[in-house]
């Protein structure tokens, strides 16, 4: 069924899969088994499975015995779904990606921290690396609608759902959704001692999703170590639950503050951490929401073209903000500034306008829901789609 839901939607990664052996990363329930399915591997590997997780975790070298069958000399794809669940099993693929290398591996994963921080290796560069996300803008097409990815995100089987009108049943979908990666992501791979610890975290880390996080006082609100604080954040981002945005820093000169600001990867899947999903956002949560939907497909984009960007933020001593830069190397490509609002007006312009007296040359956005583009002084007014468009 899971299956039939998501093949409703064109992925930009659907035949663009690399020849060579690859990694697959991505959030559980993006759609990578259903796009790597279509791939018509020559053998499948789920270790989901507990009775094979078991097998390989007991006995690795299971899987080089299954590969002994394949006749040699023939270009067989060999796909393992959450290889994080048995990061010895890489050795092996290390092993007979150097004997055999007429064979694909597909090795697919919704965590990389296991394969970073544990004896793993990742492969010594051997196996391509791709990312995969909700659906995009582009991938849903006709089928876009601003408010359903404000509210609710854009997770497949989510997205499906809501075009049958069924949002009950999306609200407790995505409710189940941050349940399970509590207890499966991170109860069952035990990153955490204390799990109540990082519920708590959880809270206050989604409450102050795209502010600069203050980690002293989360530490204080939610009682542990400032270490374990970071050492959870970066679990959100190894899970790829979320991600940083650091800011933009040229010299020391310039005062800049320091603090990270931390996103989620998911609207919907925020707002079901939020426990706000009931509710419509107000026109704040709007705001932010559609600022964090924005960081969420520039970096779709450009994990999907690699187009080698950096993200940041902007922002003076004096509190002058830019929500987002891209840069490539030393280049500045261009500043945009979100703003939820049919009627942009020069007063949106201040943070930009500190940006743009110190670069000129540097295009300026503010991507708003407007129906059409227009000029603001310096900066160009943009709808989200004429933006991504630009970009």
């Amino acid at each position: 069924m899971h299956g039939k839901l998501t093949a409703m939607f064109k992925r930009y990664l659907q035949n663009r899969m690399p020849e060579t052996s690859f990694f697959l990363f991505g959030p559980r329930q993006v759609g990578k088994s259903t796009l790597l399915h279509s791939e018509k591997p020559h053998l499948s590997i789920d270790l989901l499975d507990p009775e094979l997780q078991l097998s390989y975790n007991k006995n690795p070298n299971l899987l080089r015995q299954q590969l002994d069958d394949l006749a040699p000399d023939e270009n067989h794809k060999i796909l393992i779904d959450e290889i994080q669940r048995v990061p010895k099993l890489l050795d092996i693929v290390h092993a007979i990606m150097e004997q055999r290398p007429e064979l694909q591996f597909i090795l697919c994963g919704s965590s990389a921290r296991k394969l970073r921080h544990g004896a793993s290796n990742l492969l010594g560069g051997r196996a391509l690396y791709r990312a995969m996300h909700p659906l995009t803008f582009n991938e849903l097409s006709d089928d876009f609608n601003l408010q359903w990815v404000l509210s609710y995100g854009s997770l497949p089987k989510i997205y499906s759902t809501l075009k049958q009108k069924k949002i009950k049943e999306a609200q407790d979908l995505l409710r189940a959704y941050a349940i399970t990666y509590l207890r499966e992501e991170i109860k069952a791979e035990a990153l955490v001692r204390n799990l109540q610890g990082f519920q708590n975290f959880l809270d206050i880390a989604v409450a102050q999703y795209g502010e600069q996080i203050n980690f002293s006082a989360v530490s204080r609100d939610c009682q542990v170590a400032l270490s374990t604080v970071r050492e959870y954040y970066s679990i959100l981002e190894d899970t790829l639950i979320g991600f940083f945005l650091y800011p933009y820093l040229k010299s020391q000169r310039k005062r800049m503050s320091h603090q990270p600001k931390f996103y989620f990867f998911d609207n919907g899947v925020t707002r079901a951490l939020l426990g706000s999903l009931q509710d419509p956002p107000n026109v704040t949560e709007q705001g932010r929401l559609f600022e964090q939907w924005i960081l969420q497909e520039i970096i779709r984009l450009n994990d999907y073209q690699q187009k080698d960007w950096k993200l940041s933020f902007w922002r003076t001593s004096h509190g002058a903000e830019v929500d987002i830069l891209i840069s490539r190397g030393t280049k500045l490509l261009y500043a945009i500034e979100c703003k939820f609002t049919k009627q942009p007006s020069t007063s949106h312009l201040s943070g930009l306008r500190s940006f743009h007296e110190k670069h000129s040359d540097v295009p300026c956005y503010i991507v708003a829901p407007v129906n059409q583009p227009l000029r603001l002084s310096f900066a160009r007014v943009l709808p989200p789609h004429r933006l991504l468009l630009e970009l």
